[in-house]
């Protein structure tokens, strides 16, 4: 295994950077716009390139083709270079070589430029692109025994939406929750501390049994007294939410219910 390099020292790169060297990958160094890579070597983009044999960008997505153009006149030879959005293919890296390129993405959040090793650990990886670049950027994942999925260039919007829902849209029906609470009375804090067992007993069971036997509530039941009840007490922008969500449950109802070997207490 030859050594890994960095371009862009932010959350992302600087989180990976340590996990990966505490796995025992050998780390090259960053090139960054500031010179703040703490430990980490800092080093132009021409002599990280020559050191490092995988080359990860680290910037944001708006950043990657700037960083491309930077370094596709350069020496290459032998080099995998990846980039880490969920939403962006390495279809972006225009006139490379596809079969060294790749886009790898780990599914979770980095919270700092020191995201716990044992966060990054559980993290779940998707990795598309170029078989060799893919092969070289598995035998790191599968070194640092994280699990991960190959996926195609075509999907990768659709993967990165999905981590959406179940990660930002997460949060908005929350904070709608919340907002509810509120207007009955509550303050922010009571009624997070209100929601926080529903919120992670569904979640648990989500993860356990998934989404078909973990869903509850008057939708999935055929309540539709509970159903307008709530329609009347909530603003327009609320029942579009509502009605939207609602659907999605209504739909997860029909497939349950056509399921004969599905059997459920709903």
């Amino acid at each position: 295994m030859g050594e890994t390099g960095f371009i862009g020292a932010g959350k992302c790169g600087m989180s990976l950077a340590y996990y990966f060297r505490s796995k025992g990958i050998k780390i090259s160094g960053f090139s960054s716009r500031g010179n703040n890579t703490e430990d980490f070597e800092f080093l132009s983009c021409a002599e990280l390139l020559r050191r490092s044999d995988v080359i990860f960008i680290t910037v944001t997505d708006t950043a990657i083709p700037q960083i491309w153009n930077e370094i596709r006149h350069m020496d290459l030879t032998d080099k995998i270079i990846c980039h880490c959005s969920g939403s962006v293919s390495s279809e972006i890296f225009e006139g490379a070589n596809p079969e060294t390129v790749c886009s790898v993405h780990p599914m979770m959040a980095f919270n700092s430029r020191h995201t716990s090793i044992e966060a990054i650990s559980k993290a779940f990886f998707t990795i598309e692109g170029g078989k060799t670049a893919v092969d070289k950027v598995s035998e790191i994942l599968s070194i640092c025994d994280n699990n991960f999925k190959v996926i195609t260039s075509e999907n990768k919007a659709k993967y990165h939406a999905a981590a959406c829902f179940a990660s930002n849209f997460v949060v908005s029906v929350c904070y709608e929750a919340v907002k509810l609470l509120t207007e009955c009375g509550f303050n922010k804090d009571e009624a997070r501390k209100a929601l926080s067992n529903l919120m992670r007993c569904n979640m648990e069971n989500i993860i356990d049994v998934g989404c078909e036997r973990a869903i509850t509530g008057p939708a999935i039941r055929g309540d539709t007294v509970t159903l307008d009840r709530h329609m009347k007490v909530l603003d327009e922008q609320e029942r579009i939410l509502y009605n939207a969500l609602t659907d999605v449950i209504l739909d997860m109802k029909e497939k349950i219910e056509g399921n004969e070997n599905y059997n459920s207490d709903l």
